[in-house]
């Protein structure tokens, strides 16, 4: 180019995808003080012209916004291909499944060992994208994701291998919360109502406020069946005794436990502060 300047040259299958990634250009590079010339050709094609030496550019420019055109227009697209092709799901259960890949890949599900594994999909397509781009260039973007983005994909795949065993193991933990469920509409309750303290470990008491100990309650917890994956110490036991009201006294209602209590018992829960509880034992 004329003046010692650079052409970056893209071409794309779709003219869709022409036409967002050329938006968002358009968006960042009128920002900039410094020369440059942007325009489409044919639909499916962009050209950025730009003086030399001004990798910043490719860098603050260029790439954040092709890096935003694959998160955030391919990625999904992507996970719910390899869930097809690769595992044979069909398209309801992919739709249940991309949520868990997705905050696996932001690091949002901390409680996965395997997290830590995980590196941010948007470091490994910059870290590609800032290899391949030089000041001046013409590629398609297509052939571009099949030869450079290996690596990026081979870890959408050990993603979607992860979601699909916590798809698996919340789907047991939903049908087991529903069979307990059930078994609590269906029983009579051996005890009218429960108060239950969480101060950093759970005390359960009976309606009288007389404790019941570990072993009353694990007695009790032997009378419900299917009791894997869930809390055998609080939940089957009260499972079991299934109480019409249960009075809990807590600071927290985020704990999993709790949590899963309310699934089980809902509007029999009654949540009270812990000042209430010794409250109540004054009455």
């Amino acid at each position: 180019m004329k003046g010692g300047n650079r052409v970056i040259e893209i071409f794309f299958n779709e003219p869709i995808d022409a036409a967002y990634v050329y938006e968002r250009l358009q968006n960042r590079l009128k920002k900039q003080s410094r020369p440059y010339f942007l325009r489409r050709h044919k639909k499916n094609t962009i050209l950025i012209t730009f003086p030399q030496n001004t990798e910043d550019l490719i860098k603050s420019i260029i790439v954040p916004t092709l890096v935003q055109f694959i998160l955030l227009q391919k990625e999904d697209k992507w996970i719910q291909s390899i869930l097809h092709t690769s595992f044979f799901y069909e398209e309801d259960e992919q739709h249940q499944i991309i949520p868990i890949a997705q905050s696996l890949l932001r690091g949002t599900r901390r409680s996965i060992p395997n997290q830590k594994k995980i590196r941010r999909s948007k470091h490994l397509v910059s870290h590609a994208l800032v290899g391949y781009l030089k000041d001046g260039i013409s590629f398609s973007f297509d052939s571009f994701i099949t030869f450079r983005l290996k690596e990026y994909y081979r870890q959408l795949t050990y993603v979607c291998e992860i979601a699909i065993d916590e798809y698996k193991l919340e789907n047991e933990y939903q049908n087991l919360i529903e069979n307990l469920r059930q078994q609590v509409l269906k029983t009579e309750a051996l005890i009218p109502h429960v108060h239950i303290v969480y101060d950093g470990k759970f005390n359960v008491y009976d309606h009288l406020l007389l404790p019941l100990s570990k072993d009353v309650l694990k007695d009790y917890g032997k009378l419900v069946e299917n009791r894997e994956y869930i809390d055998n110490e609080l939940i089957v036991p009260l499972a079991a005794i299934a109480p019409k009201r249960i009075h809990l006294y807590t600071s927290t209602v985020d704990l999993a436990l709790i949590v899963t209590l309310q699934n089980i018992f809902q509007e029999r829960v009654h949540v009270h502060t812990l000042q209430e509880f010794s409250q109540e034992k004054l009455k």
